[in-house]
């Protein structure tokens, strides 16, 4: 709640306004006197270089009513070097301004100042100006609701001014604020805070009194969302190294592997049977070629058709055993057709291997292996 201001404008007779207008450009006037030459000399050692030449441009800055460029110098030459002289400078500069709670404010820092470093003419001109500008003060009042009820809830209140605290003791007592727009924030733990937005243009009273806070609402309950179902890892299978045989293939293939064996394998039974006709037709040849008369041309040639008869007989005998062992292996490593077809692991491959025979009496092949 925001009262509007209370003071009421008074008739003040002409007189006695020229009289105050008067006093006041004569409290300045001093002031202003004193500033040149003393912003420093209440300072045991000589002031910074940096320091003083600032002071000098805002002085003169000051003379032309230049406020808004006078001020920014004095304040940094004030920081770099503290002098009762400079903060009544700066004092002046900013009520020219307008800002006139801050003036007050630093003419009575001032005052202090100069009656700590034995300045007394410095401290009276800050003294009599800031007297001055009280009346024409825009001042500001923070109250309690009147409801006890509701001003007991209100022990544990915070209230800021422009984002600075206001201590509780002050709750009800007037302060100085600059004219202008003010905002002034009340918040408490558990409630809702409340804020309230006031402008002062001149001279008066504001008075703001804080209402009832509301209970902060209750945070929303967040309902959280269900999680979504966890995807199966996928099942690596190993891939067959080598695909399952249809049964139709793997009897084809099966039976015709040992047809071929069989093939070879009579293939070998004709070229031994051929052997064992020409090692006959050699064995008879041999017996005529002897010769017990005059008969050496008739041995010679009958000798030599016996040595081609034999020379036949080993050949068509070696290609044969050959071909009837190529035969028996291609028939015994031919695949099950049960097992190939219903999946079973075959049997252990069947191996052989042919082993050439030699001896005095003898010469041929040996099949040597596991079926």
């Amino acid at each position: 709640m925001i009262v509007a201001d209370r003071t009421k404008p008074t008739m003040v007779p002409t007189t006695m306004k020229l009289t105050t207008r008067l006093a006041a450009s004569a409290s300045l006037a001093l002031a202003v006197a004193l500033v040149p030459g003393v912003a420093h000399a209440d300072d045991a050692a000589k002031p910074g270089p940096r320091a003083e030449a600032l002071f000098k441009e805002a002085r003169t800055l000051l003379d032309a009513k230049k406020y808004d460029e006078a001020c920014p110098k004095l304040a940094e030459s004030q920081r770099l070097d503290p002098g009762a002289g400079t903060l009544l400078a700066l004092a002046l500069c900013h009520e020219g301004q307008g800002k006139t709670a801050t003036a007050w404010a630093e003419l009575d820092e001032a005052a202090k100042m100069g009656k700590k470093v034995g300045r007394q003419d410095l401290a009276s001109a800050a003294e009599k100006r800031a007297r001055l500008m009280e009346p024409n003060l825009s001042k500001l009042v923070i109250r309690l609701p009147k409801d006890g009820a509701a001003k007991q809830e209100l022990t544990d209140l915070t209230v800021k001014v422009d984002g600075a605290k206001i201590s509780p003791e002050d709750f009800g007592a007037p302060f100085a604020v600059d004219p202008g727009e003010h905002r002034v924030e009340a918040s408490a733990k558990g409630k809702a805070p409340r804020s309230y937005v006031v402008r002062l243009s001149g001279a008066g009273t504001v008075e703001i009194v804080i209402d009832k806070l509301e209970d902060a609402a209750a945070p929303a309950s967040v309902v959280a969302p269900e999680p979504a179902p966890k995807k199966r890892a996928p099942v690596n299978v190993a891939p067959l190294t080598e695909p399952p045989p249809v049964e139709g293939e793997a009897r084809s293939s099966g039976s015709a592997q040992r047809v071929f064996g069989l093939v070879l394998a009579g293939v070998g039974v004709g070229g031994l049977g051929a052997g064992a006709y020409f090692g006959g037709k050699a064995l008879t040849e041999s017996q005529q070629a002897t010769c017990n008369g005059p008969c050496a041309e008739g041995v010679e040639t009958a000798n030599d058709r016996a040595k081609r008869s034999t020379t036949n007989a080993i050949i068509a005998a070696s290609s044969g055993t050959v071909a009837l062992a190529a035969g028996v292996i291609i028939y015994l490593t031919a695949p099950s057709n049960t097992s190939s077809a219903r999946g079973v692991a075959p049997s252990k491959k069947a191996t052989a291997r042919v082993v050439p025979e030699a001896g005095p009496q003898q010469a041929g092949l040996s099949l040597v292996g596991t079926f």
